[in-house]
């Protein structure tokens, strides 16, 4: 039996592959990613949340309305209320219904109120 080494370029090669999926280098093409805000309904906390389309979407067949959907729970860092979201999509990505339990989606300019207020009150 033959016992073969890797080439130092193969095994750096692999190692970097690897590096970038636990440091998010995999999933940072963002014509691949959804991004969501949502507020808790108990705290008033607002998160956003992110999805990949090609991890993160389930395909739905059927009733010959072929889609997405996109089923997420949402946890904050202020309580432990957990936020269900569900967002369905058609084929060509588009939102055609999204509904939250526990929470109500926000906009990107809300969000980012909502973050320069928090990082005002910790000076």
């Amino acid at each position: 039996m033959k016992v073969q080494y890797l080439t130092n370029e193969v095994a750096v090669a692999f190692f970097q592959k690897l590096r970038s999926l636990f440091r998010g280098g995999a999933g940072t093409d963002d014509a691949h990613v959804l991004i969501f805000y949502v507020r808790c309904n108990r705290c008033g906390e607002v998160i956003r949340v992110r999805a990949d389309r090609r991890w993160d979407l389930l395909q739905e067949l059927g009733d010959g309305a072929a889609g997405y959907s996109l089923h997420k729970d949402v946890l904050g860092t202020q309580c432990n209320a957990l936020m269900r979201m569900l967002v369905l999509f058609d084929r060509t990505y588009r939102i055609t219904h999204q509904e939250i339990e526990g929470g109500r989606f926000v906009s990107q300019a809300e969000y980012e109120t909502h973050r320069s207020t928090d990082r005002a009150s910790l000076r």
